[in-house]
């Protein structure tokens, strides 16, 4: 029974916690990258007329370029985000109903945003409209392509709480796990803010739409037109230690680890 009690003891000290988004000044790695390689999801276009709003459906500009990396984008006009964003709750029959949705051929659990700026190109973030426009993302998930749930929202910005011109950033949900401000390998500052997610669930459809920050923040606009290159996906096992994004063991879980170790050999 001490054993049991002292085991779980230290299993509660090892218990991780909440993931701090990490702000990198550099690039994410290459896509190719074995060691962090993503798998790149293929962009779905919806056909319905009855959902003009949906990436692919209609409208300057929106195209099936979000599946391949290669700096071109697709994007919505969504303007009318603010019921989902508060339930949490999207579904494809719903008459609000607006996403650009990935499918990625399996279950991953994280994923990689490379985002596709129109309004920045690097450097300093100084006004309120440039910083909502690098986040204005929400992430989904769904088992199926047409029922999603809210994974992570950007709700607050701060515009120098990195540092003069290094905004940062309040989340509902999730909280990314590396925020590259540098963009990305293949397409540096075109794709700044490019991002990566580690959820608790695995999902094979991935939707984005508007941000909170992108709706509502006084002197950022309802800009509310989020921008993608392409989502890329992987699974947070198959990332070896020291990659970012991917926690270390703490010291207190190390600790606990021989602990566990050393009562078992003695028992």
């Amino acid at each position: 029974m001490r054993l049991a009690l002292g085991l779980g003891m230290l299993l509660l000290v090892a218990a991780p916690a909440a993931a701090v988004t990490l702000y990198d000044p550099g690039t994410a790695p290459l896509a190719s990258d074995p060691n962090v390689g993503v798998a790149l999801g293929t962009h779905l276009l919806d056909s319905d007329p009855n959902h003009p709003s949906v990436a692919g459906a209609g409208g300057g500009g929106i195209s099936a370029s979000g599946t391949p990396l290669d700096g071109y984008r697709t994007y919505i006009y969504d303007r009318n985000a603010q019921a989902d964003l508060t339930d949490g709750v999207a579904n494809r029959g719903d008459t609000d109903f607006a996403m650009m949705i990935w499918d990625m051929g399996q279950d991953y659990d994280s994923i990689r945003l490379y985002t596709h700026q129109d309004h920045y190109g690097g450097g300093a973030i100084t006004d309120m409209f440039v910083a909502q426009d690098v986040m204005e993302y929400s992430v989904w998930g769904s088992a199926d392509g047409d029922h999603f749930v809210l994974l992570s929202d950007v709700v607050g910005i701060d515009l120098t709480g990195g540092g003069a011109g290094l905004p940062t950033y309040t989340f509902n949900g999730t909280e990314p796990s590396v925020v590259y401000r540098g963009g990305s390998a293949e397409f540096a500052s075109l794709n700044a803010y490019t991002r990566e997610y580690v959820f608790g669930q695995a999902y094979r459809y991935y939707g984005i739409r508007t941000s909170q920050v992108s709706l509502t923040i006084p002197g950022g606009g309802t800009d509310a037109d989020p921008e993608l290159d392409g989502v890329g996906a992987f699974n947070i096992g198959t990332r070896p230690p020291g990659t970012p994004g991917v926690p270390e063991p703490s010291l207190l879980g190390l600790l606990a680890a021989g602990a566990i170790a050393l009562a078992l050999r003695r028992r």
